[in-house]
């Protein structure tokens, strides 16, 4: 992998990447009103005053929507399906779409994480693939 493409943990993501090599989904939860919230911050979204804590979310979900990238900047093989899954917590996290043909794709499908790990690196990142319910 292109190093120039690597993630860059900070004080900030560090428990979600964390997370993601143990293979758990985490994200951010206010303390005052108990909603989720993604992307990381250092406040919380619901009270802004507060500071939210790090929980581990199902990792599952449904597709609020996506599409199909057939020509991308080189570091991931073409077509690969980006897409945005509304987690049973209440956000939406951008990820990629593996094991369903684009032809098979639906709005609302129900969907589960996985973790990859890309080749010569050593961190961890979630996925998403048609739920095995």
């Amino acid at each position: 992998m292109n190093p120039h493409y690597l993630p860059v943990p900070d004080a900030l993501s560090r428990h979600f990447w964390e997370g993601a090599r143990d293979r758990k989904l985490m994200i951010q939860r206010c303390p005052v009103t108990g909603r989720h919230q993604w992307y990381p911050r250092g406040h919380s979204v619901h009270a802004p005053g507060a500071e939210p804590q790090w929980v581990q979310a199902s990792g599952r979900g449904t597709l609020f929507t996506y599409s199909v990238i057939h020509r991308g900047n080189g570091t991931t093989p073409t077509p690969y399906i980006c897409a945005v899954i509304e987690l049973e917590e209440g956000v939406l996290f951008t990820s990629t779409l593996h094991g369903v043909e684009e032809g098979d794709v639906r709005i609302g499908m129900a969907v589960e994480v996985n973790f990859e790990q890309p080749s010569g690196t050593d961190f961890f990142l979630p996925v998403f693939r048609p739920a095995t319910q």
